[in-house]
């Protein structure tokens, strides 16, 4: 099964979706399972991961309600307050849901002294006691945090979502790398080869601008622990669908089938548990 593990849903309006400014304008539109079900099917996709674009238990909710009603939605990553004092009773509506999966925050809208509190991280410690995953929303320079974050957490399901966002039009420092070498080294760690495309030069990326940033995470995390995500519709101010695609498949040339398939699947149906 060819899976998508990282993918949004919305309908837009410019109060919820503020951070779509000018520049991304092609997304002030919305973006609903039904296109995004031809895209897959064009693409030879079977299913996506759907996650969060507001952060609100409504988007939550509503999530699951296009995963209910479409096959195709495979798993949700869904939007909690981690910092509620009723975070566990709030977790009860969720239960019987098996197509909630986990849940994220935007934690690159935040300081990094917001994962380090202690009401964070024991809020990300109880979505593992009742077994749910964690995704890492960060840019770049929020790693060493993020590497702080991981030595109070349990060894639990996490992924990073797009390589946590290394600046590749402004070429990005030495510290990614290290950074990203040291949070590899927790194997229960994972990592989306997602949102690359919008990290590069939007208008005029090659290959080559993003193939030193795949070699590294492909180096440090392996075939086994790196899933393929196109953040759709995100990546269109960049790239359609089948350019972002073509990147991974095109870079994935001299592997093996049975890495190309973990990568574009297997490793999101062990992941997600699907």
């Amino acid at each position: 099964m060819k899976i998508d593990a990282h993918n949004h849903f919305w309908l837009y309006n410019a109060h919820d979706y503020d951070w779509i400014d000018d520049a991304m304008a092609r997304l002030r539109a919305d973006y609903t399972p039904q296109i995004f079900q031809s895209v897959l099917a064009e693409a030879g996709i079977d299913g996506s991961i759907a996650v969060q674009a507001r952060q609100s238990l409504e988007e939550t909710r509503w999530l699951l309600s296009l995963a209910n009603a479409n096959d195709f939605i495979l798993g949700v990553i869904g939007w909690i307050d981690l910092c509620a004092d009723d975070l566990e009773q709030q977790l009860t509506e969720f239960e019987a849901n098996k197509k909630l999966k986990g849940f994220r925050h935007v934690l690159q809208g935040e300081s990094d002294d917001f994962m380090l509190q202690a009401a964070f991280i024991d809020g990300v410690k109880l979505l593992a006691a009742k077994d749910y995953c964690y995704e890492i929303l960060v840019v770049a320079d929020q790693l060493p945090a993020v590497k702080k974050l991981l030595e109070q957490l349990p060894p639990m399901r996490l992924v990073i979502n797009h390589i946590a966002k290394p600046d590749m039009a402004g070429h990005t420092s030495s510290a990614w790398y290290d950074d990203m070498r040291e949070i590899a080294e927790h194997s229960h760690v994972f990592c989306k080869a997602s949102g690359m495309v919008t990290e590069a030069d939007w208008h005029n990326w090659s290959e080559g601008d993003i193939s030193p940033y795949l070699n590294h995470v492909l180096d440090c995390f392996g075939s086994e622990r790196l899933m393929f995500g196109s953040d759709w519709p995100v990546c269109l101010v960049a790239a359609d669908y089948k350019r972002v695609e073509g990147l991974l498949i095109d870079h994935l040339a001299a592997h093996s089938r049975k890495e190309v398939d973990a990568i574009f699947g297997g490793n999101a149906q062990s992941f997600y548990r699907l």
